[in-house]
């Protein structure tokens, strides 16, 4: 009897916090959506594609400043969530770390602005987005998915996006202003961060007390190659629109932006879907291999078909989604097709994310480190021999096969895992 009534409270405690982790994130996924029509009717579909351009380049060094917290910082802090001492240990260290890795990320940044003429005629631009970077120092969200504090998360999105996307339709009024819309998210995203931090510190009376250097370093040391692995991810998700850019301008690249907008929303949802499991598959695996294997498989079923239903409504509807951009009848008649197969690259996410998820609970790490790699070169390569030839078809199919690629290696790493009883 008791049994019972504690296992129903878990479940609707989970329901319960499914329920406001997803409307939070609602705001997360659409807040792109919301914001580029507005962008594209005032700077231009040029303007769009320097927007995107530059968040691109502020995604590659969140991610050296994130330095896999938000991977195994979570599962460290879910498997020590009774801890309150340990707790305190591991945020006091992962800030410090990350403000340690932002002045390098910094360093490099600056350094390539100024440079670099591809990125020196539009400095502003970059130099504004680094306000991206700093924020995510202070973003404790990783640290809260390990605790299952996810009304905290979900307010923290909600409150952040939604100031975004006021400054946003207030203040981008002039062709030149896109050189504010990634300062505008980078401003708003520091500010509730910074909030967050406050309030877990007042919640579990946390002291701020500097780590010691030496386990910097270690920490530093021992998720180099893992870190690497990252860069390595984020090159192959940036490097198209990076490279349609540099060698197709930044009209075509606006055009890219728009495909990438759906590939990046159905991206994201998949990842915090994911991530809302992450901590609880993590535990059961511990505890039980064969149980958080079935939790692994249920919950991925479940997001592949989400996104299946997502994916066939904007197929039917591809040309009213296209209008919703503002572009002209020419652009969608150019578009139409193209922007149908794409819709491919984002179907084959729902199986690569959740494989590469499972990868990380069975802590096969050194595989995906070289899968990541071998990709990305792959990716890469196909882009620089073809797209001159081929243009933002080359970039779509060169998506699809890394994409084929992945769920390949994966498959393969975790065949045996992936043949147990469902």
């Amino acid at each position: 009897m008791i049994k019972n009534k504690l296992t129903s409270f878990i479940l609707n405690k989970k329901k319960t916090n499914f329920f406001i982790y997803g409307f939070g994130q609602v705001f997360n996924l659409l807040s792109p959506l919301v914001v580029a029509p507005k962008i594209i009717l005032i700077c231009g579909e040029a303007g769009f594609g320097k927007v995107g351009l530059a968040f691109a380049f502020c995604l590659f060094l969140m991610l050296i400043v994130d330095y896999a917290f938000d991977i195994k910082g979570t599962k460290e802090v879910s498997e020590n969530r009774n801890s309150s001492q340990k707790l305190q240990k591991i945020l006091n260290t992962a800030i410090f770390t990350k403000l340690i890795l932002f002045v390098f990320a910094l360093l490099i940044s600056v350094a390539l602005i100024f440079s670099i003429d591809f990125f020196n005629q539009e400095r502003d631009l970059f130099l504004f987005a680094l306000t991206i970077v700093f924020a995510q120092v202070f973003n404790p969200v990783w640290f809260l998915q390990g605790i299952e504090n996810f009304k905290l998360v979900s307010f923290l999105n909600i409150f952040s996006k939604t100031i975004y996307v006021i400054l946003v339709f207030c203040l981008v009024n002039h062709k030149n202003d896109y050189i504010y819309v990634n300062f505008f998210l980078g401003i708003s995203s520091f500010i509730f961060n910074f909030f967050g931090l406050l309030l877990i510190k007042r919640k579990y009376n946390f002291q701020i007390v500097l780590p010691n250097y030496l386990v910097v370093r270690k920490i530093i040391q021992n998720d180099f190659s893992f870190c690497v692995s990252q860069l390595f991810l984020s090159v192959r998700q940036l490097s198209p629109l990076v490279l349609t850019s540099f060698f197709l301008g930044f009209s075509i690249a606006g055009q890219y932006k728009i495909m990438e907008q759906i590939i990046s929303l159905c991206r994201t949802f998949l990842q915090v879907f994911l991530k809302f499991f992450y901590s609880s598959a993590c535990l059961k695996y511990i505890n039980n291999p064969q149980n958080g294997l079935m939790y692994w498989k249920k919950y991925s079923l479940i997001s592949a078909s989400i996104i299946s239903f997502f994916l066939l409504g904007i197929f039917l509807f591809s040309d009213q989604v296209l209008r919703f951009f503002q572009l002209s009848n020419t652009a969608i008649f150019q578009l139409s097709t193209l922007f149908k197969i794409s819709l491919l690259v984002s179907l084959l996410m729902s199986v690569t994310l959740p494989l590469e998820q499972l990868m990380f609970i069975k802590e096969k790490h050194a595989k995906y480190i070289k899968t990541t790699i071998f990709v990305t070169l792959v990716n890469i390569a196909l882009i620089v021999f073809f797209v001159y030839q081929f243009q933002l078809k080359a970039i779509v199919f060169s998506l699809i096969i890394a994409e084929l690629l992945f769920i390949l290696f994966y498959y393969i790493f975790t065949k045996a895992t992936l043949k147990s009883k469902f």
